[in-house]
C-alpha cells in the first residue's frame, strides 16, 4: 500500500512539473482581457501612458486626461512588436502573479497604464510599483485585479520610459 501511494504522489509531482507555466484565472470577467493580453500581436491598438502616482493631496496639476480616476501624464507610447511579445511573456507567466497575498495597506497608485484593444473589446491595466498590484479594466469596467512579484515588468516599463527619472529610480 505504501508503495502504491508514494508511486501515485510521484506521478502527480511528475505531473505538476511538466504542466505550462501560464497563468490560469477564475474570475470570467477577465477572461477576455487575459485573452487579448495573451497575444498581444493579435491588438490593433497597443499602448503604455505614465499615469500620476502621486498620493492624492500630492497631485501635481496636470493638463492630461483621465484613465479610471487617474491623471494621464504622458502622450500614449506605441508599443513595439518586441515591447509586445515581452509584455505578452510577462502578463502570461503564473510566476509574476502572486496569487493569495494578504493586502498591502496601500494606496492604490498605478504610475503606469497599459491600454490595448482588438475590435471588440478594449483593456486597460494599471500598474502600481508602490504595491505591486495590478488592475484589469475590460471596457471601461475593472475586471480583476492581482498583486505581482515580477521584477520583469518594472524593466519593461523602464525600457518603455528611459527619462523618466521617478520610473528608473524604482527598485
Amino acid at each position: 500500500m505504501k508503495h502504491l501511494l508514494l508511486t501515485i504522489i510521484a506521478a502527480l509531482l511528475l505531473v505538476g512539473c511538466g504542466a505550462k507555466n501560464n497563468m490560469q484565472w477564475t474570475n470570467e470577467k477577465i477572461e477576455p482581457a487575459y485573452a487579448l493580453a495573451s497575444d498581444l500581436s493579435k491588438a490593433t491598438i497597443c499602448e503604455v501612458y505614465r499615469v500620476d502616482d502621486s498620493y492624492p493631496n500630492e497631485q501635481k496639476l496636470q493638463n492630461g486626461g483621465n484613465l479610471h480616476g487617474y491623471t494621464v501624464i504622458s502622450k500614449a507610447i506605441p508599443l513595439s512588436e518586441k515591447s509586445r511579445n515581452a509584455l505578452s511573456r510577462i502578463l502570461t507567466n503564473a510566476n509574476t502573479y502572486i496569487r493569495h497575498s494578504v493586502p498591502l495597506d496601500c494606496l492604490f497608485r498605478p504610475g503606469v497604464a497599459f491600454h490595448f484593444t482588438d475590435r471588440s473589446i478594449k483593456v486597460d491595466l494599471l500598474v502600481c510599483f508602490s504595491c505591486n498590484e495590478l488592475r484589469y479594466y475590460l471596457n471601461g469596467q475593472i475586471a480583476g485585479k492581482s498583486y505581482f512579484k515580477s521584477q520583469e515588468l518594472l524593466k519593461l516599463t523602464k525600457k518603455l520610459f528611459p527619462d523618466d527619472k521617478k520610473l528608473q529610480s524604482l527598485k
